[in-house]
């Protein structure tokens, strides 16, 4: 038998263990200074008094015993588990009795067993509840077409890169497309049964955003995060004369609300300079548009030199220029002529030179556009696309905009006032948040209703982590311009969705088996032949029961004569 301990710390612990023995004293003294009452019936009343007391502690400390539960395995398998795949799992591990997640929450008596395997991973919360008094053993099943794990950024700035990664079971393979409307804006091929993928693309809107996952033709699920507005840029063009291709992008950064000085040269000593969104300070720019005939500029080398970012558009013989240009701005970059082309289209309105960057160490390209982007004290990169202009002029304003803000989101600054936090985020699930390099630090995180204390980390002096459980689902306001979506329970009862929320059964029943081993009373040893052991106690109500019964004896016990 054991007894839970008591704290003694606290008055109440003291006062009930005062009345306590008040109780078991005065009685007996009472009973034993009573007059004209015969021995026998003075033991009997000390008796029933004696035996109300105990009834009493025990109501109080509440006492257990050790119960051995019988050695045996049990299969329960999920409802949407092949019985083939049942029956082939019950034969290699030696398991004679099954059960189906349906019948297993019809159950009403304790399960009999001392070992369970779980099949598959639809199975709700509370129903593994059940299993507090056996060992658990968890056996995922993979079903074809759903997603086994996936994760993205709930928030992100535009222009940053979206990244959706995951892993997921097909039986025969296919195209898996992440669609922003009926935009497709990555792809990947998979192959047939487990695989890993990596969709990304630059978010080019702004607000609460959905994307869709889509395998082949099903919409797997639909992913939503928070694309918050782009940091303003100062962005200064150094050129000898503006051209079409110069003025649409100047004036694309302009309607941005970036700070855009536009320099031209038009003879030695003389130039013009207009100006959109003047900007507020007198710092150098943070980024500089050039051509390979300006690459010497002064402005271009000193903006370069103070880590800021170049990028040199223009170009019409990339073999000879982009010499030049490593020259004059300590690139590495190399290029080859693809042979037999004239130009290479990239779309139907946009085209690029008949060049390819190589691949180089420090070297990164801009995903789905012949441009490279050289890291350094500052970074430089190299445009080989001819008139992107012309895609303003025919009306494609979002594939303007996703190439430009494509090139820009490897030239930012580091952002301040960051907010990153992963999803999918899910109700009453933790969700761990990061602030970093931020200007003004506030003291906490208001996220929906909830007010998340910020803790800073150990190693980075300039970020801070909280973390908050959510009981809403949907749209949760963060601070007070931001948004994070939450997603709700998995429904109990019924098969899971083939999207998010199919992956995130799979994280909650990893979690409660991580945490049911976690406390398990023999930790590390899951035989059949653990002897394992519970502990059972009394119900209150059979306590209180016994109390009304000595009770009732006590106030019978005179009347008897």
């Amino acid at each position: 038998m054991t007894i839970p301990p008591l704290d003694w710390n606290v008055a109440e612990t003291w006062l009930l263990a005062a009345l306590l023995l008040v109780l078991l004293v005065m009685p007996i003294w009472l009973i034993s200074r009573k007059s004209g009452v015969g021995t026998n019936r003075k033991a009997i009343r000390i008796g029933l008094h004696g035996l109300l007391w105990l009834a009493v502690l025990g109501l109080w400390l509440q006492p257990r015993w050790q119960q051995t539960l019988p050695s045996g395995k049990l299969l329960i398998a999920a409802d949407n588990v092949p019985a083939d795949q049942v029956r082939a799992t019950a034969a290699s591990l030696g398991i004679r009795t099954t059960l189906t997640a349906s019948e297993f929450r019809t159950l009403t008596t304790n399960v009999p067993v001392d070992t369970v395997w779980l099949l598959g991973q639809d199975f709700p919360g509370n129903e593994l509840a059940k299993l507090a008094r056996q060992v658990v053993i968890w056996n995922p099943y993979n079903v074809p077409g759903q997603f086994q794990q996936i994760h993205w950024n709930g928030i992100v700035r535009q222009g940053e890169r979206q990244t959706v990664s995951g892993r997921i079971n097909t039986a025969e393979g296919g195209m898996l497309r992440l669609r922003f409307g009926q935009k497709t804006v990555d792809s990947t091929r998979l192959a047939a049964n487990d695989q890993s993928f990596r969709l990304s693309y630059v978010a080019f809107s702004q607000g609460r955003t959905q994307l869709t996952l889509a395998l082949d033709k099903t919409v797997l699920d639909t992913l939503r995060f928070m694309a918050r507005p782009a940091e303003k840029l100062r962005v200064r063009f150094v050129l000898d004369a503006p051209d079409f291709e110069t003025r649409a992008l100047a004036d694309w950064l302009g309607q941005q609300g970036n700070a855009v000085e536009l320099t031209n040269r038009l003879s030695k000593g003389i130039g013009s300079e207009l100006t959109i969104n003047k900007a507020t300070t007198s710092a150098l720019p943070d980024l500089v548009v050039t051509d390979p005939a300006n690459v010497t500029n002064q402005a271009v080398s000193k903006a370069l030199a103070a880590g800021k970012s170049v990028l040199v558009i223009n170009l019409t013989r990339p073999d000879v220029e982009v010499t030049a240009i490593n020259r004059a701005l300590r690139t590495g970059l190399q290029v080859r002529r693809i042979p037999g082309k004239d130009t290479v289209r990239i779309s139907p309105d946009l085209t690029a030179l008949p060049f390819r960057f190589q691949p180089v160490p420090g070297t990164l390209p801009v995903a789905g556009y012949p441009v490279a982007v050289q890291l350094g004290s500052g970074r430089v990169a190299v445009s080989l696309l001819t008139e992107t202009f012309q895609l303003r002029l025919s009306g494609d304003t979002t594939t303007y905009a996703r190439l430009w803000q494509s090139v820009l989101a490897q030239l930012r600054p580091v952002g301040k006032n960051n907010i990153q936090v992963e999803a999918p985020v899910l109700t009453h699930q933790p969700a761990h948040f990061k602030v970093n390099n931020a200007g003004t630090l506030p003291a906490r995180l208001r996220v929906g209703t909830d007010t998340l204390p910020l803790q800073p980390d150990p190693i980075n002096t300039r970020s801070y982590k909280a973390t908050g459980r959510f009981a809403t689902s949907g749209w949760l306001p963060v601070q007070d311009t931001l948004a994070l979506y939450a997603y709700g329970d998995v429904p109990t009862g019924s098969p899971a969705s083939n999207g998010v929320s199919a992956a995130a059964q799979r994280e909650q029943i990893a979690g409660w088996v991580r945490t049911h081993r976690r406390y398990d009373v023999t930790p590390g040893q899951i035989g059949a032949a653990t002897a394992r052991t519970i502990e059972k106690a009394i119900p209150d109500w059979g306590w209180l029961l016994a109390i009304a019964l000595l009770l009732s004896s006590l106030w019978i016990e005179p009347k008897l004569g």
